[in-house]
């Protein structure tokens, strides 16, 4: 399964598929109509290109194989005709993806496509007119030197050029996918084996594809694109999250480890918790989450790249954003705790106040947490402010009601059966308590 955006279409998986074919199909007859155009013409430009590479003085190429004269011309026709399409092909990828992306990832396409296609175009152009013509030159004074008599097969100088083109642009493509990936925050070190292991996947297929029957050159080429590849993208296969939060390591009572996330919804409220709120646990303040689509595709990161199992949310005025969030947050295995959710400062009479119970709140979560830590913590607090009135309310240990209070009250939530543990702690500090039940 994957997210459900606010920009999604709730569409049948079949209009999709039809969409693409119709984007696919119209692809597919321009290239073929600009090839054919570009092969009316493909002589001249494959003579020069000829002219360029041959490392003789004198004339010392030739044609031994016409019908694969024939098979360079029609490829060379399709590659200038896909360079001609080049800006097409790329509004055409990136309106069909688009929709289901998120913002990072839609930056990422078209940094990727864009780059990669000034850098394949800028590739083709150094390669024939610069390195191929080295080689060959290197290769030609050798048999010189040797004593041989030089004659070259013009196709196999341009079939050769053409596969060293081929696994240049394969690498290049690797290698911009996990830079931009990078440079744009979606790849760091947490998730970078995910993203390795399709670049290199996709690609070591297609080398294995275009290399049929010579499995020795094969395994040499991946071994070269596996190591170029890791070497360049390195600072950014290593490199942290910018969405890094730290948050501790929780085991639950069966021995599973839990991470959670406290999530404040400011919503035009009086006054919010800063930024700098002291807690244990992971925080973070949204200015609206619950009418800001970018702020929930920041919340779907943040938790994906940190790997919270589970989220609390408070403060928010809206209605509907835990069913808004909720689908979302189980597909990344992250699970919406409700507890909090009413906490809003409107209960409370200043920031300092709606500071105090807030910490309190949190104190008083039992899941991971056992009762017995959760009292400890609620305590620590209790005993930097003892002169204040506490109301002990019980509840069913899976919801907490809240309720307005008096500005010198603070409200201690325990579950029900429990509540003598921390009556005692209470009466051995001298509090002054009231209980109530939910």
């Amino acid at each position: 399964m994957s997210l459900q955006l606010e920009q999604d279409a709730q569409v049948p998986i079949q209009t999709h598929i039809d969409e693409f074919s119709s984007r696919f199909a119209i692809m597919i007859f321009i290239w073929i109509v600009t090839s054919i155009i570009w092969i009316t013409n493909v002589d001249s430009i494959l003579q020069r290109v000829i002219h360029v590479i041959d490392p003789c003085v004198g004339e010392c190429t030739n044609l031994y194989n016409p019908a694969k004269w024939s098979e360079i011309r029609w490829l060379s026709g399709a590659l200038l005709g896909f360079i001609t399409l080049i800006p097409l092909f790329i509004y055409q990828v990136f309106s069909f993806s688009r929709p289901g992306m998120m913002k990072k990832e839609a930056n990422w396409l078209l940094t990727w496509l864009v780059l990669g296609s000034i850098a394949f175009i800028a590739n083709i152009i150094l390669t024939i007119f610069v390195f191929i013509p080295y080689l060959f030159e290197i290769g030609h004074n050798n048999h010189v030197n040797l004593g041989f008599v030089a004659k070259y097969d013009v196709v196999a100088m341009l079939t050769m050029a053409m596969a060293v083109i081929w696994i240049e642009v394969l690498v290049m493509s690797g290698v911009f996918a996990l830079v931009t990936a990078g440079t744009n925050g979606l790849m760091h070190e947490g998730n970078s084996r995910w993203w390795r292991l399709r670049v290199h996947g996709i690609i070591s297929m297609l080398i294995l594809l275009s290399f049929y029957g010579q499995f020795t050159l094969s395994i040499s080429l991946i071994a070269i694109s596996y190591t170029s590849i890791e070497i360049i993208s390195l600072p950014w296969i290593r490199g942290k999250s910018n969405l890094h939060t730290p948050s501790p390591i929780i085991f639950d009572e069966f021995g599973i480890t839990r991470k959670l996330l406290f999530a404040q919804c400011e919503c035009d409220n009086d006054y919010n918790l800063p930024e700098s709120f002291q807690t244990s646990n992971a925080f973070i303040s949204f200015k609206s989450i619950c009418t800001s689509k970018n702020e929930k595709e920041k919340l779907y990161e943040i938790i994906e790249a940190n790997k919270f199992t589970d989220f609390f949310i408070f403060g928010c005025n809206s209605k509907i954003l835990n069913s808004q969030i909720e689908n979302n947050l189980f597909i990344s295995k992250c699970q919406l705790r409700l507890e909090i959710s009413s906490h809003n400062p409107k209960l409370f009479n200043d920031l300092e106040h709606y500071t105090n119970n807030t910490n309190l709140l949190f104190s008083s979560i039992t899941d991971p947490w056992s009762i017995e830590q959760s009292v400890s913590k609620m305590l620590e607090i209790v005993r930097m402010n003892k002169d204040e009135a506490y109301i002990v309310k019980i509840n069913d240990g899976k919801t907490i009601n809240h309720e307005e209070i008096d500005s010198k009250q603070s409200i201690l939530h325990i579950p029900q059966g429990s509540e003598n543990i921390l009556i005692t702690e209470l009466e051995s500090l001298g509090c002054k308590y009231k209980l109530v039940e939910s």
